[in-house]
């Protein structure tokens, strides 16, 4: 059985989703399998990517978060973030269905999709709220709208 999926209400014409899936369990190819059969085309996973992904894309996003690291490692990490949620905002302009995966409870993935949804036209706040998150230390508000006014 594959884990649930928590479909955002997006522009379309794709879908975006998230979904939690602990880094301890590899993805079986029941869960990849399920989650095909449910539409899925790409996954950013922080876990360990299979060799049979029954057709999804797999993107990987290992949790890399260190917090004594310096600041142009953090930029760079920063840079790497934005390019992906400009990656995932035009495969969901393309049609497909993208889903984020949590694994450390860190807000990397509200985070991600949230940039994501502020790309595809939707206010940050907006984003937060469909996507069930909320600010935290991990995904600080005022990050999000300084992002919007470089990015949106």
């Amino acid at each position: 059985m594959a884990p649930a999926l928590h479909v955002i209400a997006g522009p379309g014409p794709g879908q975006l989703a998230t979904m939690a899936h602990s880094p301890e369990e590899p993805w079986s190819a029941q869960e990849l399998g399920a989650l095909a059969r449910a539409g899925v085309q790409i996954m950013v996973c922080t876990s360990k990517t299979p060799e049979d992904t029954s057709g999804i894309e797999m993107i990987s996003f290992p949790d890399t978060a260190d917090p004594m690291k310096a600041g142009s490692a953090k930029r760079e990490e920063a840079t790497e973030v934005v390019a992906l949620a400009a990656r995932l905002a035009q495969d969901v302009r393309a049609g497909r269905f993208v889903v984020t995966e949590s694994s450390s409870g860190a807000g990397r993935t509200t985070l991600l999709a949230t940039m994501t949804l502020v790309l595809l036209g939707i206010r940050p706040g907006e984003a937060l709220r469909r996507i069930g998150g909320r600010a935290t230390p991990e995904v600080p508000r005022d990050w999000l709208h300084d992002f919007v006014s470089t990015h949106g």
